[in-house]
């Protein structure tokens, strides 16, 4: 069974400038926003930005008794040092971690309130165009790394393509590379499908189409049933500078308007990342985004099917990038009961 690209509804480059904004909601005309457009995210080193990450409560329900509030926080790392946290909290709250990775977040319970409330996380964050990170995954860490969900899952037609792209090639670096083209070849970004880019990979195969999620969830899938390590690294994105100029905007805040890209493990190399949404999107992201990433986005939390600190009522989240509240351990409802916004100003641009 050959496995071969639909018929894009446009011309391919119209399609692309039509394929949306990645997720970013670009309040500004001086950046651009993800996009297929012909900007060269190699001639971006660092970005700067303040951020402002609110969520607001703005109803809970009548008979509401315990209400919880998990909202992630960023932390430094090789790719981006964050700065300056400040947390402004009507209510008591604790910094937690989550058990696998160690993202940490911002918990908040209390009982019901009459009114409305807010939370709000401010913190600069200094992003750099990131590289291969040589190194070793020692054998105890390894197994978090390969674990899949009800989701992000194989399929026989996901193990057949797997089969024909990658043949008996076994080492992770070349494997990852097949993979990474692989998808390119079969999928478009599709910004306009129902939800949100759920990253269910037998919808993906069987659809062709999708979002971020989509993308790197089939990555994910296809690279783990070959035993090579991922990490799935969950945050938001930036439109790329335009001249190096300071802009400010803000992000869709529900969960349109993230953005997700990962990184695998292959021992001659050491982690090497890939955006496979972005480097199908635009026009030079082929060869950047194996093995690099732009400066335009920032991180904020670590894997999928993710399990809070203190755990959830509800079922795992699928990703976490916005702050999930829930009353009496039934997820509240984004948009009735409360919304995320995420607000950036540029405050630095080095370009090449």
């Amino acid at each position: 069974m050959r496995f071969s690209r639909p018929a894009p509804p446009l011309d391919r480059r119209e399609f692309l400038k039509a394929a949306g904004l990645g997720g970013a909601a670009a309040l500004t005309a001086g950046l651009r926003p993800l996009s297929a457009s012909g900007f060269d995210p190699a001639s971006c080193r660092l970005m700067e930005f303040d951020v402002s990450y609110r969520t607001q409560i703005a109803s809970l329900p009548r008979d509401a008794e315990d209400v919880q509030i998990w909202m992630p926080l960023p932390s430094s790392d090789h790719a981006q040092q964050i700065s300056g946290l400040e947390i402004d909290s009507p209510l008591p709250y604790d910094v937690t971690h989550e058990a696998r990775f160690g993202a940490p977040m911002l918990h908040v319970r209390s009982e019901a309130r009459s009114g409305v409330f807010g939370l709000e996380a401010r913190y600069h964050v200094t992003r750099r165009q990131v590289g291969i990170r040589p190194g070793t995954l020692a054998g105890s860490d390894r197994q978090k790394y390969l674990q899949l969900t009800n989701t992000v899952r194989t399929t026989p037609e996901i193990d057949m393509f797997t089969a024909e792209i990658v043949g008996s090639e076994t080492d992770p670096y070349a494997i990852g590379r097949r993979v990474f083209d692989g998808i390119r070849e079969i999928l478009f970004y599709d910004s306009s499908i129902p939800g949100c880019g759920t990253g269910d990979t037998a919808w993906i195969m069987r659809h062709r189409r999708g979002k971020c999620d989509d993308y790197h969830a089939l990555f994910m899938a296809m690279m783990v049933s070959r035993g090579v390590p991922v990490r799935w690294e969950q945050g938001f994105p930036l439109p790329y500078p335009e001249g190096g100029t300071a802009e400010a905007g803000q992000l869709e805040g529900d969960c349109t308007g993230a953005h997700c890209w990962a990184s695998f493990y292959a021992p001659e190399h050491g982690w090497v990342p890939v955006d496979v949404s972005e480097g199908d999107k635009l026009e030079s992201g082929g060869e950047f985004y194996f093995g690099n990433l732009s400066p335009n986005r920032f991180q904020v939390s670590v894997g999928r099917s993710v399990v809070l600190n203190p755990a959830q009522g509800g079922d795992p989240l699928s990703s976490f990038a916005f702050a999930y509240a829930e009353s009496d351990g039934i997820p509240l409802i984004y948009a009735l009961n409360y919304e995320n916004i995420i607000k950036y100003a540029v405050t630095r641009v080095e370009m090449v």
